[in-house]
């Protein structure tokens, strides 16, 4: 209990937070130790880190609560409607810790007409005619998307025309804004509501508060019991755009049997991202009693589920966290007369006689009351589950890769400044036995020396680029080689799977068997893809850092030349793997009805059962080989992101000490002979150089240290 308790108080992300402001710091400090052509790589990373954000998606059945949770959740406990449903497709983006963009805190985005028209295409039917399923045409999104456009434009009237993308923009909000953007309005009664939710896409709000240390975005998405296809499709595109998920159940139907679509978007999920609510405690009439089995049903489907995967299940009650952060005694009254308020009691948080409203007037009374309902609400726990989940996001790998990036830049500094040091020393002494002429030769040989060094650093320095560039070619092939072969992994599992579904439909048939509806899950062929391609992108990312780990010291082996030390900074992933993406292309739809009319010509230009399976075959490679080609890229996006963020910190550590040698060699060319080139000067320059390299020691220690906490805070992702 004294767990949560802290990390709320401490702020949700406070780590990632302390760590990122730390770097912020460093990073500055660093931009004025580079080479002036190493600053725009020092002060991209900064702006990178400086627009970081946690997005966490929330999802759940229609009726769980969800909304009633968010407010909970982020401590704004009327902040979304909940008197109605919202039943529109537009996503809710609350922005936390943020600053607003100038043009308002509030924003409702319109459809334009290209985002209907993709909308209407869904990505999730891809040209069956050509895929072998001649005549199936599908137009249910597109006549859902129709309906949509045309029921806004009964209502807005010549308004509909000027608002097609383009938004409303507000200060701040007021009461009943909301509910005029992302409430239907279908079953309010009142005019006002829904006015604009057909057209809306959108609603970005900045607010100030929430329990969040770290810049986090809550995105609430449309409900999921028994979708329409325009939220189905509005919803798996909102999960793409996050990276850590809280599903709400409810806890009187728990991940029911009937509730597929919900299992469906779990499977485009990455499993350690994902936070588990049973929500709506308080509906149970013996907690006692149905919670712990209600819990028990939760976990073994998850199980069954998702073999392997560690989901955390929490439970508890948005409206009694309502009820405590609000605290309105006539309604607590209420509360505490329900039947599972003898939870409460029975778990020794509240005395005989604290439902009284009466006693309720005692601010010591409140104090407990407020305290059991928020303890028992599951809000504690959901907190500390989500400290640690996001600390597993993409979030924190980019954190750890900018940390590691810096550190490996200031070595760089550091070994650089130590370099300019000895030449300045060299030089100096040099001076000093050609003035005091111990050898009695008279002459001056620094301008050759320098003159060597410098030609000898410009070719290094063109090694260094032809390496980079060949191991930039390297890695891209390498990651084509892996991106092709996790493809036809996956695409032999829908090969496998699409025949055998032929081989049962086909023998339905054959049989005689009716077929009106086909409702299609493909529940097997999303479970063995998800487990593919978790496996195929970690044993892939292991063979990158591999490939990584041999390459990459090859660049500064070059350095050696000009640099003869054995500290050359090359840099460390030892404990680096690279964060698997989600799998949101699994959570497509594809559920057919055979009985509509398209469906019985269908069928009726099949000959024969073998004819109709070979076309559902057909029909199934066709979806899942663009799911398996998605997945693909996602993977192949990642593996470059990685190598062009390693490769370019690599190549602009060994530029770095290339540059700074170069300039300072240049300098002393140019100084030569100087006449305000005195031995004093000189010695101010080396004690000027000595305080550089004293200052880029202790930052390069102070990014190592750095560097470690963010590898020991991230966890890499999605391992059973």
């Amino acid at each position: 209990m004294q767990r949560t308790a802290d990390a709320a108080h401490r702020g949700l992300g406070s780590r990632l937070e302390n760590v990122r402001q730390q770097l912020q710091s460093c990073g500055a400090v660093m931009a004025e130790l580079v080479e002036p052509q190493s600053r725009p790589l020092v002060s991209g990373a900064l702006a990178k880190i400086s627009q970081l954000t946690v997005r966490v998606a929330v999802v759940g059945q229609i009726k769980s609560g969800k909304s009633t949770f968010i407010n909970a959740f982020v401590r704004h406990p009327r902040l979304l409607p909940t008197a109605v449903t919202p039943w529109t497709t537009a996503v809710t983006n609350l922005h936390f810790a943020q600053a607003p963009p100038p043009d308002g805190a509030v924003r409702f985005s319109f459809m334009n007409t290209g985002e209907w028209r993709e909308l209407a295409k869904g990505s999730r039917f891809p040209d069956l005619a050509e895929g072998g399923a001649p005549g199936f045409e599908p137009r249910d999104l597109q006549l859902e998307v129709n309906a949509l456009a045309e029921r806004a434009r009964q209502k807005l009237g010549p308004e509909f025309e000027q608002l097609i993308g383009r938004a409303h923009l507000f200060n701040a909000l007021h009461p009943g804004l909301l509910e005029q953007y992302i409430c239907s309005g279908e079953f309010s009664g009142s005019d006002s509501y829904g006015r604009y939710a057909d057209i809306t896409r959108s609603a970005d709000l900045y607010l100030s508060g929430g329990p969040f240390a770290f810049p986090t975005t809550v995105i609430d998405t449309p409900g999921i019991n028994d979708p329409t296809l325009v939220r189905d499709e509005i919803t798996r595109r909102s999960l793409g755009a996050a990276e850590a998920y809280i599903i709400v159940l409810t806890a009187r139907q728990p991940l029911s049997d009937q509730d597929v679509a919900l299992l469906r978007f779990m499977r485009g999920l990455n499993k350690d991202r994902v936070i588990v609510l049973v929500n709506r405690i308080d509906e149970l009439s013996d907690p006692p009693e149905q919670l712990p089995q209600v819990l028990r049903f939760v976990n073994d489907r998850l199980a069954a589920e998702f073999p392997g995967a560690r989901i955390p299940v929490v439970h508890g009650s948005a409206w009694w966290a309502t009820q405590a952060l609000t605290f309105e005694p006539s309604a607590v009254a209420k509360t505490l007369t329900r039947p599972s308020a003898a939870h409460l009691f029975r778990r020794g948080f509240l005395q005989q006689g604290d439902a009284d409203p009466r006693a309720l007037a005692d601010p010591a009374t409140q104090a407990r009351v407020m305290q059991a309902l928020y303890a028992m609400s599951g809000m504690p726990a959901l907190y500390e589950a989500f400290d640690s989940l996001i600390n597993t996001t993409g979030t924190a790998f980019s954190m750890g890769m900018v940390a590691r990036g810096f550190a490996d830049m200031s070595r760089a500094c550091e070994q650089a400044a130590e370099a300019e040091l000895k030449i300045l020393l060299a030089d100096r002494a040099r001076g000093r036995t050609r003035n005091g002429n111990p050898n009695g030769t008279g002459s001056s040989d620094s301008p050759a020396i320098h003159s060597r060094e410098r030609e000898l650093i410009l070719s290094v320095s063109a090694n260094i680029e032809a390496s980079a560039k060949m191991i930039e070619e390297i890695f891209s092939r390498v990651i084509g080689e892996e991106q092709a072969h996790l493809r036809t992994s996956l695409l032999n599992i829908v090969d496998t799977y699409a025949a055998r579904e032929r081989k049962i439909v086909t023998d339905s048939l054959a049989r005689g068997a009716s077929a009106t509806t086909w409702t299609h899950e493909g529940i097997e062929v999303r479970r063995a893809l998800s487990d593919a391609f978790r496996a195929g992108f970690e044993e892939a990312s292991q063979r990158m850092l591999a490939y990584h780990a041999h390459l990459i010291p090859e660049l500064f082996k070059l350095l050696q030349t000009v640099v003869p030390a054995p500290d050359i900074p090359v840099p460390q992933l030892k404990s680096l793997s690279i964060p698997v993406p989600a799998s949101i292309p699994l959570s497509r739809m594809l559920v057919l009805d055979l009985d509509r009319s398209r469906w019985q010509a269908f069928w009726k230009r099949a000959s024969s059962a073998d004819q109709a399976g070979a076309k559902i075959e057909a029909l199934i490679r066709s979806e899942f080989a663009g799911v398996a080609d998605e997945l693909a890229t996602s993977a192949g996006r990642t593996f470059h992101d990685f190598a062009s963020t390693t490769i370019g910190w690599a190549l602009g550590a060994c530029r770095n000490i290339q540059l700074a040698l170069q300039r300072r060699l240049d300098r002393l060319l140019q100084e030569e002979g100087h006449p305000e080139n005195t031995p004093s000067r000189v010695d101010e320059r080396i004690s000027a150089q000595a305080q550089r390299l004293k200052d880029t020691e202790a930052l390069t220690a102070h990014l190592e240290l750095l560097a470690r906490e963010i590898e020991g805070i991230f966890k890499p992702g999605d391992q059973p």
